[in-house]
């Protein structure tokens, strides 16, 4: 499964549910993005980071991120979708309502809203570049 991640400063886990259950309103816990029905999009409050990183990971990203994130969320995406569209929905509707920034499975670089929406390129990738990682990888 492929997963974003969205590192909030400034905030309060109240506040980004609220956001949530209004932007995504069929389903929570967790919230749910379909496509015609089929869900695309598993989202919940990412309250493990620093358990599922090794220690220098989540110290880099918290070094890189200024501090430690008030919030994180993750978005994993079904297998059965690419999920581009909404992971880009997404992303870029979190970090338009809060401050931070992010990650996707294919970089260590945290992402701006403004990379986003600008096409930054990490080594040549834009943000949740699946398909260009994997046959880079492949070569």
């Amino acid at each position: 499964m492929r997963s974003v991640v969205v590192f909030l400063r400034d905030t309060m886990e109240s506040a980004v549910t609220a956001y949530l259950d209004a932007a995504y309103p069929e389903q929570r816990d967790p919230w749910v993005v379909f496509v015609a029905g089929d869900a695309c999009l598993y989202i919940n409050l990412y309250r493990h980071g620093p358990l599922e990183h090794e220690p220098e990971d989540w110290a880099d990203i918290v070094q890189r991120f200024g501090g430690e994130p008030a919030v994180c969320v993750i978005a994993d995406v079904s297998g059965r979708h690419p999920g581009d569209a909404q992971v880009a929905g997404f992303v870029a509707g979190l970090l338009s309502r809060f401050s931070g920034a992010a990650m996707d499975d294919y970089t260590a670089h945290l992402w701006s809203l403004d990379e986003l929406r600008g096409g930054h390129r990490v080594r040549g990738h834009p943000f949740f570049d699946y398909n260009g990682w994997f046959a880079e990888k492949s070569r």
